[in-house]
């Protein structure tokens, strides 16, 4: 606002200069400036450096844009282009869900889904995984069969190397009569030794007899347990049969 009051004055003087020969005294070079003509208006020169369309130094309402043409017209335009897109949006989209959902490579998860398996399937695992369950049993029984057998097999050779030693020791003893007392008393360990070795090979041989009872009592069990197990699953299917039918 300053710079315009300060600018006021000079221009003033400026237009009366230009203005004294004129009929009024007060003229606007703007109007003095517009033609009358409407060819003249459109070949107006353009603007020098440093001033407006207006011909001034400062920009004016009149260099403003002006609106042109119908505005109904390009309005109806306009929107009839964001229809369009809007419509071809929406109608990819719905086209994109369509597909998805066709395709069941986009699940929105709105049902309860089937069992995987039927009964008759989950039959089939249920025995598949008795007999992996008793293969493996097997395989754990095989094992520590044969860390006992291995067990026995070691002490019997120690037994055995014990026995010839006594059986020496007591030959000497009947041949010659005069055993020391570090031969009488190693003949007495090996004597205590296989003593403790027959009643272990007792013990074991009880205990494996009845380890075998007690398999042949769970095996016997289990089997009994799987044919009743075999039976509800037959009476349930004959009564899921009859429902259907």
């Amino acid at each position: 606002m300053s710079r315009l009051l300060m600018a006021a004055p000079s221009r003033l003087a400026r237009e009366l200069r230009y203005t004294r020969f004129n009929k009024f005294p007060i003229f606007n070079r703007h109007f003095a400036a517009k033609s009358t003509c409407k060819g003249a208006q459109e070949k107006k020169p353009p603007p020098k450096p440093g001033y407006f369309p207006s011909g001034g130094t400062h920009a004016t309402f009149d260099d403003l844009p002006k609106p042109q043409g119908d505005f109904m017209k390009e309005w109806k335009a306009k929107n009839s282009r964001y229809n369009m897109a809007l419509l071809s949006g929406i109608a990819a989209f719905v086209g994109t869900l369509f597909l998805c959902i066709t395709s069941e490579d986009f699940r929105l998860y709105y049902d309860i889904p089937d069992y995987p398996y039927t009964e008759d399937e989950m039959e089939e695992f249920a025995k598949e995984e008795e007999r992996r369950e008793q293969e493996k049993e097997e395989r754990e029984q095989r094992r520590q069969d044969r860390l006992d057998a291995k067990e026995l097999k070691v002490r019997r050779r120690k037994a055995k190397e014990a026995m010839s030693r006594e059986v020496e020791l007591m030959q000497k003893d009947l041949d010659e009569g005069d055993l020391d007392e570090g031969e009488m008393a190693e003949l007495i360990q090996l004597t205590q030794d296989r003593e403790e070795f027959e009643a272990y090979e007792r013990e074991e041989l009880k205990r494996l007899a009845e380890q075998e009872k007690e398999r042949e009592k769970i095996k016997k069990e289990k089997e009994k347990a799987r044919q009743e197990q075999q039976k509800q699953r037959d009476k349930e299917r004959k009564e899921r049969e009859k429902g259907t039918a």
